[in-house]
């Protein structure tokens, strides 16, 4: 079968189009056919080497969102699974193997090949209103959005929400999520094109150019010097001074990226006296039950996956470059 993968870390141009063994399904997997995946900010990290992961090995087949059909099954799994569409949850162990974790894409081949085996514990039904591109592009963002800000943060109807980085992959999700939720979201992106796709698209009810206006005082203005009850932040690192000045009293941060930098800045006193809980959150650390909540906004079409852009799996490389220049709105998917 074809896969993408790299031999190395580096740039985008290490990852290759190449022909690989065909996996053979072990007991309790089945081979799932590959009809979509999409690309997460954590598979570039691994790729340039910027970061790394429990089990990451070289060569990678990278990948840990995607979705497809059972072409076969291994011996103790059912075959009239056989022909199933499914998406993916690609953590493989539970959540009280924290710190050992075993997650498809990263410790395993992920689903940038044809084919992958896959536990069959780790397959859901894929939601019959989603295309096979959405259904890909669901997993990693919008399981965070609901663990974070349901789960984590509590968010009510009527709170404010802050999501920086609304043009991402996590940022279109987390407004979406915002919204089902009853919150007003105030979002931030770096043109005017994001600014108005996200008020326009996602229904956001702010939307604010970060590179030309200063966020704290808009954020202030907009909620009457209140400020927000809720921060999702991908982004940390320089923005964590400017975010403090966001929070209102007793204001809930959800952190689960540092694209801005590993170190951010904050007044000790600002924290104390504001009384703000700062979270750090990794999706990967949900559990069945958790999961389950945010498909369930999917098949009730509360929610929808914006694609920025599909490529073929031969140009990952592009995918993985175009993800990187930040020319983005929602998510990049690759389909075999």
């Amino acid at each position: 079968m074809k896969a993408a993968r790299y031999h190395q870390t580096g740039k985008p141009d290490v990852i290759r189009y190449e022909d690989v063994p065909d996996p053979v399904p072990q007991p309790g997997e089945v081979l799932l056919k590959v009809r979509a995946a999409a690309l997460n900010r954590l598979d570039v990290f691994l790729r340039s080497g910027a970061t790394s992961m429990p089990g990451f090995t070289l060569p990678h087949i990278g990948g840990f969102d995607f979705a497809g059909e059972v072409a076969a099954v291994g011996p103790g799994v059912d075959p009239r699974r056989i022909g199933e569409s499914c998406v993916v949850n690609a953590r493989v162990t539970g959540p009280a193997a924290r710190g050992r974790l075993d997650i498809l894409g990263i410790a395993r081949p992920g689903g940038f090949a044809q084919f992958v085996c896959v536990p069959a514990h780790c397959l859901a039904p894929k939601p019959a209103n989603y295309s096979w591109e959405e259904s890909a592009a669901f997993g990693c963002v919008y399981l965070t959005a609901w663990y974070g800000l349901i789960l984590q943060a509590a968010l009510k109807p009527g709170e404010t929400v802050l999501v920086h980085a609304g043009g991402s992959g996590a940022g279109t999700a987390a407004i979406q999520v915002a919204k089902s939720a009853g919150a007003t979201v105030i979002t931030t992106a770096g043109t005017d094109e994001k600014c108005a796709k996200a008020r326009e698209l996602l229904k956001a009810d702010h939307a604010i150019n970060y590179k030309s206006q200063n966020v704290a005082k808009t954020v202030r203005d907009l909620t009457g010097g209140r400020g927000v009850d809720v921060v999702f932040d991908p982004v940390w690192g320089e923005t964590a001074e400017s975010t403090m000045e966001c929070i209102a009293l007793r204001g809930r941060w959800i952190v689960l990226g540092m694209v801005g930098g590993q170190m951010g800045r904050i007044e000790a006193a600002k924290l104390l006296f504001r009384e703000v809980t700062i979270r750090g959150i990794v999706e990967f650390y949900s559990d069945e039950s958790q999961i389950a909540g945010a498909w369930n906004l999917a098949h009730r079409g509360l929610v929808r996956p914006i694609i920025s852009k599909v490529w073929p799996l031969a140009d990952l490389a592009q995918a993985h470059a175009q993800m990187e220049s930040g020319d983005v709105f929602g998510k990049l998917v690759v389909t075999p």
